[in-house]
């Protein structure tokens, strides 16, 4: 028999109910799919049993299965959730390695490893396919939709992680023409951007709650965010503290889920890095860019949330959204000085308002003045933000070099 250990969503796991009809479910559980999936093709061979079954698998996950003698370890194709191993074992996080003694490496999505007494096997998976586009608008929003659609209905209920900007926006339009109800969540320094801009109780009917936070609030914020994302980085623990917070605000509302906006940028070009590269470049940055996501964006957001035992859903990295937007030629995402164009204009065909659809971007450590307020305390104690983010780093870890 198989064992299997998992964190996240499989979102298609009735429709395998009714398609692995040879197997028996006992239990309600939608990662039961996963054991049914992999058994479907399991041979003897686990690897080759788990590579089959990873494309039957919608969703945001990372797991661990077992036949009793190896031990398989995969992930989504974007890899929203962290997974890590060594020759010793695996782990969600790399101090549970670290703690062995052990080198944490992490497993890139599109790769199956599996752990034996004899050494470690690994297969490459194809993670996505380009295909043929029609009608850009018309596809996109169509599987944007179905992403959200997807992801409410999985869940009892859930919230938007809102910064104001089209990718989170679009997000609540979405939610809120489906019937659904989300709150808001958003924290902001006092005068920041996103303080002055979201200082509204309601968002196209939906209720905002926003948070001032203090000075003091993101000095306390400091520790806990680091030991969460394991690494002195001070760009990521910038924009991981405002998730962190925002996150907290919302488990005090009751949430469990928060929607994010993530991965919008990397695929409709969203970044001002983009604008300055030539059709080929684009082409292969974004790429690129996306395929990086899991270890440059994904972990560190997963972490910081489920730091305050909040899980995040990424509607933008559904397959079908992500292959259609890898399918697109530039000229859709970048218009003159417009970046995310054709996201904007998909947005605006769904109902956002003009304004908030062609907002510009503002990265979300600074429009939450987060990293304004992470100098001043670096600056206090003489010290660069580099050379503060480390010190604090040293405090919360026995593993720093």
């Amino acid at each position: 028999f198989l064992v299997v250990a998992a964190n996240g969503e499989v979102y298609n796991h009735r429709r395998l109910r009714k398609r692995l009809t040879r197997h028996r479910f006992q239990t309600g559980s939608d990662c039961e799919a996963i054991v049914h999936a992999v058994e479907e093709h399991y041979r003897g061979d686990l690897l080759e049993a788990v590579v089959k079954a990873l494309p039957m698998l919608d969703g945001e996950f990372a797991f661990a299965i077992s036949d009793g003698r190896s031990i398989a370890l995969a992930r989504d194709f974007a890899g929203s959730k962290p997974l890590y191993y060594s020759e010793a074992g695996f782990a969600s996080e790399k101090k549970a390695l670290w703690a062995m003694g052990q080198d944490a490496t992490c497993l890139n999505p599109g790769e199956v490893v599996v752990l034996t007494p004899q050494g470690l096997r690994r297969r490459e998976v194809k993670r996505y396919s380009l295909r043929r586009v029609k009608n850009a608008e018309e596809e996109l929003s169509s599987a944007l939709v179905r992403a959200v659609e997807k992801r409410a209905q999985h869940v009892r209920r859930f919230g938007i992680l809102f910064s104001g900007g089209v990718d989170s926006a679009l997000l609540a339009r979405i939610s809120a023409s489906l019937g659904y109800e989300p709150r808001l969540y958003s924290v902001a320094m006092p005068g920041s951007v996103d303080e002055r801009r979201l200082k509204a109780e309601k968002f196209l009917g939906l209720e905002v709650v926003l948070e001032e936070v203090t000075l003091s609030e993101v000095e306390e914020a400091v520790d806990e965010v680091l030991a969460a994302i394991e690494e002195p980085s001070p760009l990521k623990l910038s924009i991981a503290i405002p998730i962190f917070l925002a996150s907290k605000l919302a488990a005090a509302h009751g949430e469990k889920v928060l929607l994010t906006g993530q991965g919008a940028d990397e695929l409709f070009a969203g970044y001002a890095r983009y604008a300055s590269l030539s059709r080929e470049e684009l082409v292969s940055a974004l790429r690129t860019d996306f395929e990086a996501m899991h270890c440059t964006n994904l972990e560190r957001d997963d972490k910081a949330a489920m730091r305050a035992n909040v899980e995040l859903l990424h509607p933008y990295l559904d397959r079908d959204v992500v292959e259609i937007a890898l399918s697109l030629p530039p000229n859709l995402k970048i218009q003159g000085s417009v970046r995310k164009h054709v996201l904007r204009r998909v947005a605006m065909r769904l109902g956002l308002p003009e304004d908030v659809a062609l907002r510009e971007k503002k990265a979300i450590q600074y429009s939450t003045g987060v990293v304004k307020a992470l100098k001043k305390l670096a600056k206090a104690e003489g010290r660069t933000l580099r050379e503060y983010v480390e010190a604090r780093w040293k405090r919360v870890s026995n593993f720093a070099a």
